[in-house]
């Protein structure tokens, strides 16, 4: 997907027709950068009133924002457990957060105390200085508006994970009950089984060993015939 910048989202605005396929598109890379949130807003407010006269893309406009709704809503409900690499994708992709934004700490921190304080508004002097000061409080109130945006999206993605977690461990404990209820059957199928062994064992062991009785084939020793055994003497 492509990388996010005001122009482009200007230039997807000024393409954007009033076809299904064509607010879809528009709609997910929307959400895919929803950590820009703030330029997003901006754009938006800026297109929608220079297009305002027009209705008809004004409702483009507003179909556009239904439809991202409705995708962030079924993100936040997912119908299947998530899988393992679903969960890995996410953590790492908290790893780049804006709470762990180092840098953008720094310059925060690094704000100058003239764009903080409102009692040192009195030290403006001239045009220059103010003109001056004004630039600094407009670089410090975007700098902080995109940084509440990222925050914003992060604590979004922050709860997407824990109902993912949630759904995860969900799906593991029902899998892992019924695994133990498996055992529990082959367990017991062992034991009968083991007992027909032990039995088969016990029944053979009690039969009678055939090659200690005497060979009689080879002997000239001939059994008698059932008329020998009972013929008349």
């Amino acid at each position: 997907m492509s990388a996010f910048s005001e122009a482009a989202l200007e230039k997807k605005l000024s393409e954007l027709s009033n076809s299904q396929q064509s607010v879809q598109t528009l709609s997910l890379w929307l959400i895919h950068h929803r950590k820009h949130s703030r330029p997003i807003v901006t754009v938006w407010e800026r297109e929608l009133r220079k297009d305002g006269d027009k209705k008809a893309r004004k409702r483009t406009y507003e179909q556009i924002k239904v439809d991202e709704n409705e995708n962030c809503s079924s993100l936040g409900s997912p119908s299947e457990p998530p899988q393992t690499l679903d969960l890995v994708r996410a953590l790492q992709d908290l790893e780049n957060a804006a709470s762990g934004d180092a840098a953008v700490h720094q310059r925060i921190a690094s704000l100058p105390v003239e764009v903080q304080e409102v009692s040192l508004l009195d030290k403006i002097t001239d045009k220059e200085s103010g003109e001056r000061l004004s630039k600094m409080v407009e670089d410090a109130c975007m700098l902080l508006a995109d940084y509440n945006g990222r925050l914003a999206a992060e604590i979004d993605d922050r709860k997407q994970l824990t109902r993912m977690l949630a759904d995860f461990l969900r799906c593991q404990k029902e899998a892992l009950a019924e695994k133990e209820h498996k055992l529990e059957e082959y367990k017991c199928k062992l034991a009968r089984v083991s007992l027909v062994r032990k039995e088969l064992r016990s029944r053979i062991q009690s039969l009678p060993d055939l090659s200690r009785l005497p060979n009689v084939t080879g002997s000239h020793m001939h059994l008698p015939f059932a008329g020998d055994i009972y013929s008349e003497d």
